[in-house]
């Protein structure tokens, strides 16, 4: 007999198997997490027109999942949706960037070294788990995943580029300010990115479906101490047929003749995408009957984050929930989180303005039996 799989983005797991064993259960999550330090997280999925800072990755992720475990069954069954946006970049190219998204006139000659990497998958699909105990106190649950792609993006751009400092009059386009540029760009996607369009190239929509696979590993360490990770798209890969692909190479010189040449392909092609991953764990420790002190880890291609927890019980005997403060000291962020025997909350954030935000992360999940 399996018991209720605990929610892995709260820092307890204090309630997970205080439902009863003996009927169905359903569980749901809702969660969306970012971490943009060179730009607020609303301008980074936006326009970039907020002052920059240092900062040389940006990343959006979510998930929601809907789980049902039969009665007195180790197998259960579920639909979900995942979105991943990873972004890695040089200073250098962020600053590129920004000056020409924004206008901005440069006030100093400068040479940039550029690299840029994104990758960008949206998916729903359904799933089948299996769990099974490998140890006394010690359970895993393992996750087969099957995909549909809905959107997707994956590419990256490198060379160099020096600019000039013209006079503001003139300063007719931003563009003139780029004294020499060599750079290779080679992505694919499910919808232009660049203007291709422009080009007469607008190509069907790809076709995409892939598979991954959830591990989720919940343990005792002593009687007062539990340990759970749970890693999520492992050996994930997406298959796309006919997927568009763009490949320019870029030679320019203001002082040149020609200007500048520009070589490259647009194409179609049967891509296999591999799927972002992610591991999220918590170490919890009991002190006594009402406080819980907690480390927990999030780690994707792009960065790692720790948190540390402290939970406080409140124990109105009928309805027990517990309240918990969380920081995040490398963001500066800080969180609260509420956890019952049905339902919980977190929410953690380094700026309790949206528009300024630069760390956010929002969780919400439901259980019930019946």
């Amino acid at each position: 007999m399996s018991e209720s799989r605990a929610p892995t983005f709260l820092p307890t797991n204090l309630f997970a198997s205080q439902l009863p064993t003996q009927r169905p259960k359903v569980e749901f999550e809702v969660m969306a997490t970012a971490d943009s330090p060179a730009q607020p997280i609303a301008a980074f999925i936006d326009d970039w027109d907020a002052p920059l800072e240092s900062g040389e990755h940006a990343y959006a992720q979510g998930r929601l999942a809907l789980d049902i475990q039969p009665v007195n069954s180790a197998i259960s069954y579920g639909l979900a949706w995942r979105y991943d946006y990873l972004m890695e970049f040089s200073e250098e190219t962020a600053e590129v960037y920004w000056q020409y998204e924004n206008k901005q006139n440069p006030t100093a000659s400068k040479s940039y070294p550029l690299f840029l990497e994104a990758k960008h998958n949206e998916r729903v699909g359904a799933n089948i788990g299996f769990t099974q105990s490998i140890a006394p106190g010690w359970q895993l649950t393992t996750q087969a995943n099957i995909w549909q792609g809905l959107h997707a993006l994956d590419g990256k751009v490198i060379g160099n580029l020096s600019n000039r400092v013209l006079a503001d009059s003139e300063l007719n386009n931003i563009r003139d300010t780029i004294d020499k540029a060599d750079a290779y760009l080679d992505y694919y996607y499910d919808e232009p990115a660049l203007g291709e369009e422009n080009l007469g190239w607008n190509p069907a929509e790809p076709s995409g479906y892939g598979y991954s696979i959830d591990l989720n590993l919940t343990g005792n360490l002593s009687e007062k101490t539990q340990l759970n990770i749970r890693g999520y798209d492992v050996l994930g890969r997406m298959r796309w047929k006919e997927m568009p692909r763009t490949r320019y190479a870029l030679d320019y010189d203001v002082n040149g003749r020609p200007l500048y040449s520009l070589e490259g392909q647009l194409e179609t092609k049967d891509v296999t995408q591999t799927l972002p991953w992610r591991v999220e764990g918590s170490l919890m420790h009991q002190l006594d009957n009402n406080w819980q002190l907690g480390a927990h880890g999030q780690v994707n291609e792009v960065q790692d984050l720790y948190q540390l927890s402290a939970g406080y019980l409140l124990n109105n005997h009928r309805y027990p929930f517990m309240l918990t403060a969380l920081v995040e000291p490398q963001t500066r962020a800080l969180g609260l989180s509420l956890d019952s025997r049905y339902g919980g909350v977190k929410v953690l954030t380094d700026d309790l303005d949206s528009e300024k935000a630069k760390r956010s992360e929002i969780s919400l999940y439901g259980r019930y039996a019946w």
